[in-house]
């Protein structure tokens, strides 16, 4: 019954405000009937809309405003797309209504001046109601703020918004129009032709290098980045520059939903290590990879890792006939294969628990699934264990392969896509050099009947089992103390979930003996990402937690 009530209410407000744009329409072409005739005594024959052409111009109209739904925008949250609506409605209300005006010229008397302002000032009328009408509700809101029982804004968070361009508006508008989450005490922004400036009442107090002391000016508590390009600098010098205080900083959920408007503050999360990354997350077009995965059977080694099950999770959307996850961790393959089954609903996973060095099960694999596409994520990846034990990242990594390799060429398998890593470039270590014993190995499978085979090179993944990311987590846990080798060390990130992604680009783009090397986007310095991490747990380095050179 409510629900029925409530409609009712709803579709009454619309024709209440379809009643009001009737009536201004109409209006605006009696004011133009006696603007035209300097508002002397106008002759009434001259107001047409009181005659046939008039009629159907009313219903024209009115079925044009319902075809594009102007009456059900409400108008105390009319926007730039409810005007353009406007503009629409007149200008195709009169296009169709002058034919019949200039067929009727010799029965109804009409002034082509008076018709021409007509529209003009119906679009003025009809656009000056919304915007009053949101004028008022802004204004409501602004004295309910100021109203407000002491607990809501006594204790409110005063807040510095990062950011005085589109995104910076949009969520110094939310914060209007929520004004218990906080109270926006000023705006921070690079761009020197904005300083001093206003934005709905806020001033532009500075740019970011200056953060720090306008919070402390200000006594603002939160801050919030709201900067869709360059974000991750500019996040970065955000935590670098706010590191000895205990202000909070907090970012949008995803940039992306700024296209749509879709933000709203008490969607704000804290900043995460993957915000600091200095670069813009990849999107491409995944049609060509869908045309090569869709109904195939593709066989992902390694699947239970960060990597491997990232590429069964991304490819497992895709529809192919089947997906064999293999891993020699039964507790990996276990997780990823209920997550699939429990998420996303996925039917055609099939886990399979075995080591890739083992020439028989690995026959046994290939004859019964007989994989189509091949993603090899499985290796030994570790620098420092591989120094120590140089045989095992022979065995795994180069026989491993070795034995894949054969038995894919075998079974008439169609694409073998092989991850390799940049430590593969002019080796220095034991696991680099068995990975560019494998690339090679690629290379020369590469063409045996009908096999397109080839290999993918990126460096640091963050979030990937071993990354900085788990390193930091796992001592600042533990010791509250983050070790770094050297204080001039830089490293390229990419996220897991871009990685696989492009991935999955070069397994569509690939002719065969090709090497494909990821855009990592630019070096970040350990010492940096180390005192950003301290102030991303809420810590303070010095005080709560320590750096360590070693």
């Amino acid at each position: 019954m409510t629900l029925r009530v409530n409609r009712q209410n709803g579709w009454m407000s619309a024709i209440g405000r379809l009643a009001m744009d009737v009536a201004v329409f109409n209006l605006a072409t009696v004011l133009a009937v006696f603007a035209r005739l300097d508002f002397s005594a106008a002759p009434w024959s001259l107001v047409y809309i009181r005659r046939f052409p008039g009629l159907v111009e009313n219903l024209v109209f009115v079925a044009v405003s319902v075809l594009l739904q102007t009456p059900l925008a409400l108008w105390s949250y009319a926007s730039l797309r409810d005007m353009e609506r406007v503009a629409v409605v007149v200008a195709v209300t009169k296009v169709l209504a002058l034919p019949l005006l200039l067929a009727m010229r010799g029965e109804v008397q009409w002034s082509r001046g008076a018709f021409a302002a007509s529209a003009v000032l119906a679009f003025l009328f009809m656009a000056g109601v919304r915007s009053i009408a949101r004028w008022r509700y802004g204004r409501h809101t602004w004295q309910a703020s100021l109203e407000e029982p002491a607990q809501h804004t006594s204790s409110g968070t005063r807040v510095l918004i990062v950011g005085a361009g589109d995104a910076g508006d949009m969520v110094l508008r939310e914060f209007e129009a929520h004004p218990e989450l906080g109270k926006v005490v000023g705006l921070i922004d690079d761009d020197a032709t904005k300083r001093g400036c206003t934005m709905r009442g806020v001033r532009v107090l500075g740019p970011v290098a200056t953060i720090a002391d306008m919070a402390r000016r200000t006594r603002a508590a939160q801050v919030v980045i709201a900067i869709p390009s360059h974000a991750a600098a500019v996040t970065r010098e955000v935590l670098s520059t706010l590191a000895d205080t205990d202000v909070q900083v907090r970012t949008l959920p995803g940039m992306w939903e700024l296209v749509d408007g879709s933000i709203h503050v008490d969607d704000l999360r804290p900043i995460q290590l993957e915000d600091l990354l200095a670069r813009t997350p990849v999107s491409t077009d995944l049609g060509p990879v869908r045309a090569y995965v869709e109904g195939k059977r593709i066989l992902v080694t390694g699947a239970g890792g960060s990597i491997g099950s990232e590429i069964v999770r991304q490819v497992a959307r895709l529809n192919p006939s089947q997906v064999i996850m293999l891993g020699r961790g039964e507790n990996r393959i276990f997780r990823i294969d209920r997550e699939l089954q429990e998420r996303q609903g996925v039917t055609c996973a099939v886990p399979v628990i075995g080591d890739m060095r083992d020439e028989a099960r690995m026959t046994w694999l290939f004859d019964t699934y007989h994989p189509d596409i091949i993603f090899h994520a499985a290796a030994h990846k570790h620098v420092p264990l591989m120094e120590q034990n140089p045989e095992e990242a022979i065995l795994n990594n180069v026989e491993g392969t070795r034995t894949l390799l054969r038995l894919a060429v075998s079974h008439g398998t169609e694409r073998f896509v092989n991850i390799s890593t940049d430590k593969a470039v002019n080796p220095v270590n034991f696991m680099g050099a068995s990975k560019r014993i494998v690339e090679l190995l690629v290379q020369v499978a590469d063409g045996h009947k009908g096999l397109r085979a080839t290999s993918v090179r990126f460096g640091n993944v963050l979030g990937s089992k071993g990354s900085v990311a788990e390193v930091f987590q796992k001592q600042l846990q533990e010791t509250r103390t983050l070790r770094v080798t050297d204080p001039e060390m830089e490293r390229f990130f990419m996220l897991i979930p871009e990685a696989v992604h492009l991935v999955l680009q070069a397994g569509a783009l690939t002719q065969g003996g090709d090497m494909f090397v990821l855009r990592m986007g630019e070096p970040i310095r350990i010492l940096d990402l180390a005192r950003s991490y301290i102030k991303l747990a809420g810590l303070e380095v010095g005080r709560d937690a320590s750096i360590i050179i070693t």
